[in-house]
């Protein structure tokens, strides 16, 4: 007599003792220093570099690299500023959110983005034509032909708003076929703050600009980084 507490089986058909398998083991590291994917090739220093400037009336390039991987030279209109100081060239992001708790829980419940900034610090180490009209909250139009003339004159008065600029920095890291470029871009950009300015003996004139960069509402950029090797032999 069957027992119809026993469950039989068609021929061929796999019971679950059958199926079960060995849970795959993760692998291990024997040698975390051979395991590392580090590649010094990715670390970067710019210390060759140029910084232009231009009004807001200027346009925006749409390339930046040619064909050969080289970064286009200036286009008209934007005005090199001479040396920087070893403080370079200081990108600060920020973003702030608004926290929504409940009675029940101790952390928030929800964190909402309220808003986002980008700032650029940059010292000029020149207190050239250029860096003086900077200073003295002129546009770009209204600068001499050459920032190494020795005769300048600006007589600063109250301002009620500063110009509006375009931000163009070209570096490069490395010489020859190492050599790695990097262009970055602020569409739009307004002067926020101004470092002190020093006048004594040991000293040079250095002049400190902080600037917040904003979106262009023509184009909806707002910043654009870029890194290209030369291609072609």
């Amino acid at each position: 007599m069957t027992d119809p507490t026993i469950q039989t089986m068609p021929a061929g058909v796999a019971t679950r003792d059958d199926t079960a398998s060995t849970p795959t083991a993760t692998p291990t590291i024997a040698d975390v220093q051979q395991y590392m994917q580090n590649d010094p090739g990715s670390v970067r220093k710019h210390a060759t570099m140029v910084l232009a400037i231009a009004d807001y009336s200027t346009p925006a390039p749409e390339k930046f690299f040619g064909d050969d991987g080289l970064p286009f030279q200036l286009p008209d209109g934007y005005k090199q500023m001479g040396y920087v100081t070893t403080k370079g060239v200081v990108e600060k992001r920020s973003v702030k959110t608004d926290d929504t708790t409940m009675m029940q829980d101790l952390e928030p419940v929800r964190s909402d983005l309220s808003s986002s900034t980008r700032q650029i610090d940059v010292t000029f180490g020149e207190a050239n034509a250029f860096t003086e009209a900077l200073r003295a909250g002129l546009p770009v139009a209204s600068w001499p032909e050459s920032k190494n003339s020795k005769t300048w004159a600006y007589t600063e008065r109250g301002l009620s708003q500063l110009p509006l600029y375009r931000i163009y920095l070209i570096a490069q890291d490395g010489v020859g076929a190492d050599a790695v470029y990097r262009v970055e871009f602020a569409y739009k950009a307004s002067i926020s703050g101004f470092g002190d300015r020093t006048l004594d003996r040991p000293d040079t004139e250095d002049l400190g600009f902080t600037f917040d960069v904003l979106t262009d509402e023509k184009t909806g950029k707002q910043y654009t980084k870029i890194s290209s090797v030369k291609t072609a032999a």
